[in-house]
């Protein structure tokens, strides 16, 4: 475990290959219902530049509606593991895969007002890429390459940071991540 980022309640905490990187990406990979939604962002739709794939209670966001989807058994193995390392509860995993370097993820924050807060893991299976943090006002800047069974819990920093995972040619290759919430009502 290594703490990259503490303010107060504010954390970001790193756990290198936790999970079983030979076991768990080919597993997700040829097994979850990956689908290319229509994102719109700024009055422009387009295709995301992932696949991805939900399960838990009902969830939108930036013009995407999944309907509430249990977790399969797969996930829930994953969901407990993962409660028992952080000492805190989820109900609701998003899952991206990126097929190479082009696939990517802008500059957001996962604060949707159904979303807790307090607590967002992130595992990543694959090749290992450059996630980006930054302060909404930049002045925090972090970079940690995740893949390979990497686990990053996000601690009250929905608020006041955002996080990327740019496009890049130097790391390309496939990546799954997934990122676990608890939605707290259905919107």
């Amino acid at each position: 475990m290594e703490c990259l980022f503490e303010n107060g309640k504010v954390r970001l905490t790193y756990y290198t290959e936790y999970f079983d990187n030979e076991r768990w990406f080919p597993l997700l990979r040829d097994s979850i219902p990956w689908q290319q939604n229509e994102i719109t962002i700024f009055g422009k739709t387009h295709p995301e530049p992932r696949k991805t794939a939900w399960f838990g209670p009902a969830y939108s966001y930036s013009s995407i509606h999944w309907p509430a989807k249990a977790l399969p058994p797969m996930l829930v193995e994953l969901k407990h593991t993962l409660e028992g390392l952080l000492g805190t509860s989820y109900n609701a995993v998003l899952l991206n895969y990126y097929r190479d370097g082009q696939d990517s993820m802008g500059w957001h924050r996962d604060n949707e007002e159904n979303i807790d807060p307090t607590s967002i893991a992130s595992v990543s299976f694959g090749k290992a890429r450059p996630f980006k943090l930054r302060s909404r006002d930049k002045t925090i800047q972090i970079e940690q390459f995740l893949g390979m069974g990497d686990v990053l819990e996000m601690r009250h920093l929905q608020s006041n940071h955002e996080h990327a995972l740019p496009k890049s040619k130097r790391h390309s290759g496939e990546r799954i991540n997934l990122t676990f919430r608890k939605i707290t009502s259905a919107h």
